[in-house]
């Protein structure tokens, strides 16, 4: 078990796979899945706070395959009861050699017994790096918080990000189930529900509840044409479809194929009758009829979900920030000429990143005067108990 937890961590640490899609795809018991799913949580939840540890064991940064090893077994070691520390050693010992580590055996035994040995570790650093380091947010993600809002917001958000927060969700009413919304306590989910089909069969949907926001503050009507842009995995577009009641049309598009089958499986599951889900490109889609209102759900950082997506913290760096403006860029350019006038484009993200943000809605109203702002809204995720969002509504005048 334990070495698919590090094929799994290997993946997502440097190859910037995504941990839930390959735990999805591992073909083990309840009980070896819910301990794989774990150890690769665990792992990446306290990976800072962790390597900390390695780090006052150490003179120089193991090798990556053998650090991978150390944060599993200090991680077991540390934070599970689930064998003795002696046999956590040995295990992870059997880990290197069968991962071809035979040089390095010793140097694993040595540092997991001492980290083992020494326990959970105080962090004497200075304040924002302290705190870097406890919740294992990057430094650079608590700084550009700091800039941007204030040290005490950036604070905060690292430790929320630590919580178990509630697990949103809302009665998908295209196949209405009566029992679906026993389960539902002013839109939390009663974590029962997931020993029943409700989730699988689509009569309760789990939603972010600022997620779920976004699609209620969009002015929709029955019979109305609307664009869901960037849609996958399509909890937005299965909300719409409930706005609409089934009427007038859904228009779905994603540019991977993979997450355009989730979303089609998705509206199949759910009884939409009214969307057409396809592959394109926001950035130079053509359509031949204009749109009654718009969602862009935009690519972006994803700095406001870094509570239960823990791989991405990591998967995204500061110079990737630029690329994703310019993409967003291309997409509003592109999707808000196909809105009709007086129609409503909503722009929103799950970032915190300004960039991505206000200023990208600022820059693109300074090249389009027939476009106004009438909404725009940061939903704190500390405030709200949720992700944080980002959402603007753009009036198109003329």
């Amino acid at each position: 078990m334990r070495d698919k937890g590090y094929d799994i961590l290997k993946s997502v640490l440097y190859d910037k796979k995504h941990a839930h899609v390959l735990l999805r795809e591992l073909e083990l018991s309840k009980r070896e899945h819910a301990f794989v799913s774990r150890i690769v949580y665990g792992v990446l939840q306290n990976k800072i706070y962790l390597e900390y540890h390695i780090s006052t064991y150490t003179k120089k940064k193991p090798d990556k395959k053998s650090e991978i090893v150390l944060l599993m077994g200090a991680y077991e070691g540390l934070f599970m009861d689930s064998i003795p520390d002696y046999a956590v050693v040995n295990e992870y010992v059997n880990l290197g050699k069968k991962l071809g580590l035979k040089h390095q055996t010793g140097f694993i035994n040595v540092v997991i017994k001492k980290i083992l040995q020494g326990g959970l570790l105080e962090v004497n650093k200075e304040k924002l790096e302290k705190v870097s380091i406890e919740t294992s947010v990057p430094i650079w993600i608590l700084k550009l918080l700091k800039a941007q809002y204030s040290e005490s917001f950036a604070i905060d958000y690292a430790y929320y990000s630590r919580e178990i927060k509630p697990i949103y969700g809302w009665v998908n009413r295209l196949k209405f189930d009566p029992s679906a919304k026993s389960y539902l306590n002013d839109g939390v989910v009663n974590r029962d529900v997931f020993r029943t089909s409700l989730i699988k069969d689509a009569h309760l949907i789990i939603q972010d509840i600022n997620s779920q926001s976004v699609v209620d503050l969009m002015e929709i009507e029955k019979g109305m044409r609307v664009l869901d842009c960037c849609c996958a995995p399509g909890t937005k577009t299965l909300r719409i479809a409930n706005r609409l009641e089934n009427s007038g049309e859904v228009v779905g598009i994603d540019i991977a194929p993979t997450r355009i089958k989730l979303t089609q499986d998705l509206m199949k599951r759910a009884g939409v009758e009214n969307a057409e889900i396809m592959q394109a490109d926001a950035t130079d889609v053509v359509f031949n009829n204009l749109f009654d209102a718009i969602l862009i759900d935009a690519p972006c950082s994803g700095l406001g979900v870094i509570a239960h997506k823990h791989d991405l913290r990591y998967n995204i760096e500061p110079n990737d920030l630029d690329n994703l403006q310019i993409l967003q860029r291309d997409i509003l350019k592109n999707i808000t000429q196909y809105i009709k006038i007086d129609g409503i484009v909503t722009y929103s993200t799950c970032t915190l990143n300004k960039k991505e943000n206000e200023k990208q809605i600022a820059d693109f109203l300074s090249l389009h005067s027939n476009f106004e702002l009438i909404y725009e809204e940061t939903m704190n995720p500390v405030e709200t108990r949720g992700d944080g969002f980002y959402v603007a509504q753009l009036r198109r005048k003329w």
